[in-house]
């Protein structure tokens, strides 16, 4: 199995929107791939910059690196409500 690791950091004033996005818009972003789940996470509280996790999971090292290429995109879009921050393929090494 393996994951992508991404953290986007949210432009002030787009928090509630890209929430939205990640419910309504993310699992179509892994649609289609081996990955069998995917999560978008943030601090729940907290203040100064927003940084949006996101872990999704892989059931191959290719269809993982397809998302990476995909995740990386956002360097792409100016106008878009978060800026990439990183982006990493992992192998998962353990799982509860």
């Amino acid at each position: 199995m393996y994951a992508l690791i991404g953290r986007a950091r949210i432009k002030p004033g787009h928090e509630e929107e890209t929430k939205v996005m990640a419910r309504e818009r993310g699992p179509d972003l892994v649609r289609g791939l081996s990955g069998n789940a995917a999560y978008w996470a943030r601090p729940a509280q907290g203040e100064g910059e927003l940084v949006q996790h996101s872990l999704w999971l892989f059931g191959s090292e290719a269809d993982a690196r397809t998302a990476e290429a995909t995740f990386n995109s956002l360097r792409e879009m100016p106008d878009a409500p978060a800026e990439f921050v990183s982006a990493g393929v992992c192998e998962v090494i353990s799982a509860m």
